[in-house]
């Protein structure tokens, strides 16, 4: 009896320590190969953990003994998954199975698999939701005009939003841009690791430009104690930003703009591509502005068109209800 236990408890440390070991090789591969975020990697890793859990309970103690059918059974079971009495939603169980597929995919790249046994594997699509908050114009200049520039701290944060809003820059890309990428006498910027390690040269409107100038030339070496340091936007204590006091700094402008919405980075980067398309950008243009590498995600914005279009149709069309 004891014996068998033993046995049971060196197999489980053996798949263990082969787990952790792929799981680790994923991981660099996913950051020096594929250019991912810290955040994606850090999802991705998170989401391998319940399969790996689910292998073990079906007995499979060696990665290399993966099958097709490991996969539609992890499937099966995530579809009749319940969180708090619910089921867990269709875009839940697309983050967890897309992680799985792209670690499947590493095994068969690295030679480890001699199928990928995750091709022409179906992931279920939930809809793909409207942006939820979407400022107006008039609420948008409200919160750019909100930081008090004639303070170090607040013409830093001005040159902020009217970057994030300007150019529609993700939080991690304002976050992480550098000196060296600015190149001001052409106004533009160069995003070199974009959303899936893809870069793009932006344009910096007059506005936006204007106030990153005057950022640089007053505020930013009140702020800098490393010289070394290059970030473009640093805190009030010299360091890089980070994802939380980005969004939250965002927050609190919104809140002293008197503003009834959550205002995120993100917020104003939906609301940048929503007012450029009112006034007549093209998809194909915005695709390129955002950074997005499939048109379906840019036309999410052409859908907020047609919601807005719909509440017209309603109010005035002769045929509707009063």
């Amino acid at each position: 009896m004891g014996g068998g236990r033993c046995n049971e408890r060196g197999t489980s440390m053996k798949q263990d320590l082969e787990l952790r070991s792929w799981q680790a090789r994923f991981r660099d591969y996913i950051e020096l190969v594929k250019g991912w975020s810290q955040r994606t990697r850090e999802a991705y890793c998170q989401e391998l953990k319940p399969f790996f859990a689910y292998l073990e309970r079906q007995g499979v103690t060696q990665l290399g003994r993966l099958t097709r059918s490991h996969l539609e059974g992890y499937r099966l079971e995530l579809s009749q998954l319940q969180f708090q009495g619910k089921p867990i939603t269709a875009k839940t169980q697309q983050a967890k199975l897309c992680a799985v597929k792209s670690f499947v995919k590493f095994l068969y790249r690295e030679n480890f698999l001699l199928l990928d046994v995750g091709t022409d594997f179906e992931i279920p699509s939930g809809p793909k939701g409207l942006p939820r908050a979407i400022l107006s114009e008039t609420e948008v200049l409200r919160l750019l005009e909100t930081p008090d520039t004639s303070t170090v701290r607040g013409l830093r944060d001005r040159a902020i939003v009217e970057l994030l809003y300007g150019t529609g820059l993700r939080n991690t890309e304002l976050r992480e841009l550098m000196l060296q990428q600015l190149d001001l006498s052409n106004g533009v910027v160069r995003i070199e690791r974009g959303k899936g390690n893809k870069a793009r040269v932006l344009p910096l409107g007059e506005e936006a430009q204007a106030w990153l100038e005057e950022y640089l030339q007053k505020s930013r070496p009140e702020l800098a104690r490393d010289p070394e340091k290059t970030w473009v936007f640093l805190t009030n204590w010299g360091a890089q930003l980070t994802r939380k006091w980005l969004s939250f700094r965002v927050s609190q402008l919104a809140k002293a703009a008197g503003l009834p919405k959550t205002s995120t980075p993100h917020v104003l980067r939906h609301s940048c591509a929503t007012h450029m398309l009112r006034r007549g950008a093209g998809v194909r243009h915005l695709q390129t502005l955002l950074g997005h590498s499939c048109l379906n995600t840019t036309q999410i914005y052409t859908r907020v068109e047609v919601s807005d279009l719909a509440k017209v149709v309603r109010k005035f069309h002769p045929r509707e209800a009063p």
